[in-house]
């Protein structure tokens, strides 16, 4: 996918979908969280004026996240962590220690480009995506969603850099399209790493959102 932000598909799509599935008798309510800095850039701050969404169905997660503050031209994409297990992780919410150290106890898996876009003068952007049930594509681990109502969650925004026109649509549609090498944590997996071609920029994941799941 490649576009221009802002627009309103993310939320149109996320309430759309879910009203579908509440039509069908499966949808949950829709979760709301704040969208914060990450901790890899220091002290966490909540962005102002930003919001994530969720909905639960047995068949999959549907998640958007609007947000601001983001360098105007640069190519982002949307990491989506799923703990299966999260009563298994050593803190709460669970840390990237236990997603990425600890990821056969918690039943961990990353999908690292579930949204694409290159965001305008307004430094705005809008991410949607459907994360279903089972396997999933491109995932880290391949441990997938077997757990989407009693999942915790993260949406991390990953900024990919200046967008470069001739590598435009892996920037978009991969983890780490652009990125130099040495702008992917050590600690990613090899499926991570090579998700993409390398290129002159560093990569930084700049914003997240937590959800847990209620029963926690």
């Amino acid at each position: 996918m490649m576009r221009l932000a802002p627009t309103l598909l993310g939320f149109a799509g996320l309430l759309a979908a879910s009203a579908t599935f509440a039509l069908a008798g499966t949808a949950g309510p829709i979760e709301e969280s704040d969208v914060t800095t990450h901790r890899s850039q220091g002290e966490v701050r909540t962005i102002e004026g930003a919001r994530a969404r969720l909905s639960r169905t047995a068949g999959g997660i549907f998640v958007a996240l609007e947000t601001a503050g983001l360098t105007p031209g640069h190519a982002y994409t949307l990491l989506l962590a799923v703990m299966n297990d999260p009563g298994a992780c050593e803190s709460t919410p669970c840390a990237p220690s236990d997603v990425v150290g600890r990821t056969a106890e918690v039943k961990a898996d990353i999908v690292g480009d579930a949204d694409g876009v290159i965001v305008g003068e307004d430094g705005m952007a809008r991410f949607a995506s459907f994360l279903p049930a089972g396997a999933l594509p491109k995932a880290w681990f391949g441990n997938g969603l077997t757990n989407p109502e009693g999942a915790e969650v993260h949406l991390v925004v990953n900024d990919h850099g200046p967008f470069l026109p001739e590598r435009g649509a892996e920037m978009l549609t991969t983890y780490r399209g652009g990125c130099a090498d040495e702008s992917v944590p050590g600690a990613f997996p090899d499926t991570a790493k090579a998700d993409g071609a390398p290129g002159p920029n560093t990569c930084r994941m700049v914003q997240v959102a937590i959800f847990a799941p209620a029963n926690m």
